[in-house]
């Protein structure tokens, strides 16, 4: 079994596995992300804000069936932005770069409403210090919120609402629109697709209705931290590595008080940190597997941060029933 993992587990076969990754990311994966949840009517349709930023085209485009009526939907898009509801997305991850986004799960009255002209922040706290926001270029009120592009409501009888959100970029040239599609689009479509489930689960009132996997989910993140800070601390050398996740996480709690983000940034740099004190050089074909592996878990699970810690688990468990088989195999 060793001999045949020594097999796959050299460069030829790493660079192989990530460029047919790239391959099927590009020919398949890609159209589907781009186009999330919209309809071809509704992927080809006019919507107010087209033609706002003159010069760009529509690069991407993203629906969802909410079940309430458009009036109670627009009362949480209306709330979006750093310092108000946050973006009902994955904050755990914006806190990584010290974002200080927290989401809201009530509506308040003083975020309801919105004044063209108005500015709305996308980060704020030690990094960006308020200097990274949007101007709202239209609006309309109970329908449109035009931000990073437009947010729509559209009402679908009095108890449904498609939610869409259509935006918009300058055209790039071949090999740019490649770099773009592999690193930002992605990115951009966990965090906007999280915000449209965000809003749909906030407005139907089924926000918290996975306790179960949450809870799961939060029990691997906890294990995989203390596992990865047992590997990292318990070195009689190079134990100081692990000091570098330590110190990013610190400064995930002291600027925005997310545990959760902070526990995301040990692992992020524990892991890397950790690869390279056991595997050495050639913990670069791990890193290159582990990468693909992260990519395809953001973009194929709805909700990563329960997908990432059912996985942690389940890791866990697979690690004990081997180091088990192995001490009784070494018994015998």
């Amino acid at each position: 079994m060793r001999t045949n993992f020594k097999k796959f587990y050299n460069g030829w076969t790493v660079l192989l596995v990530f460029a047919a990754f790239i391959a099927v990311y590009l020919s398949i994966l890609y159209p589907w992300l781009n186009h999330w949840g919209a309809t071809e009517t509704e992927i080809s349709m006019p919507l107010p804000g087209d033609g706002v930023d003159t010069g760009t085209i529509t690069a991407s485009m993203r629906a969802i069936t909410i079940y309430a009526p458009a009036s109670e939907v627009w009362k949480w898009v209306v709330q979006l932005g750093q310092e108000r509801a946050g973006f009902y997305s994955n904050d755990w991850l914006e806190n990584l770069v010290l974002s200080d986004i927290h989401n809201a799960d009530e509506i308040r009255p003083e975020w309801q409403g919105h004044q063209q002209g108005d500015k709305i922040f996308g980060a704020g706290g030690a990094v960006y210090d308020q200097s990274s926001y949007w101007i709202t270029k239209v609006y309309e009120e109970g329908r449109l919120l035009y931000l990073w592009g437009s947010i729509v409501v559209e009402p679908v009888g009095e108890t449904s609402t498609r939610l869409i959100a259509r935006s918009y970029a300058i055209p790039l040239s071949e090999p740019m629109q490649t770099i773009n599609k592999l690193t930002y689009d992605w990115m951009h479509f966990v965090m906007e697709r999280g915000m449209l489930l965000g809003i749909k689960a906030r407005a139907e009132g089924m926000l918290g209705s996975n306790q179960m996997l949450t809870l799961a989910a939060k029990a691997g993140w906890i294990i995989a931290t203390l596992g990865l800070a047992t590997v990292l601390f318990k070195r009689r050398r190079g134990w100081w590595w692990g000091l570098i996740p330590l110190a990013y996480a610190t400064a995930i709690l002291v600027f925005t008080s997310d545990i959760w983000s902070a526990v995301t940034g040990f692992l992020w740099w524990g892991v890397i940190a950790a690869g390279f004190l056991v595997f050495g050089k050639s913990w670069w074909k791990g890193l290159a597997l582990a990468i693909v592996a992260v990519i395809l878990i953001f973009v194929l699970a709805p909700q990563p941060y329960i997908a990432f810690g059912i996985a942690f688990l389940i890791i866990t468990l697979l690690c004990i029933a081997l180091a088990k088989r192995r001490k009784v195999t070494t018994q015998v």
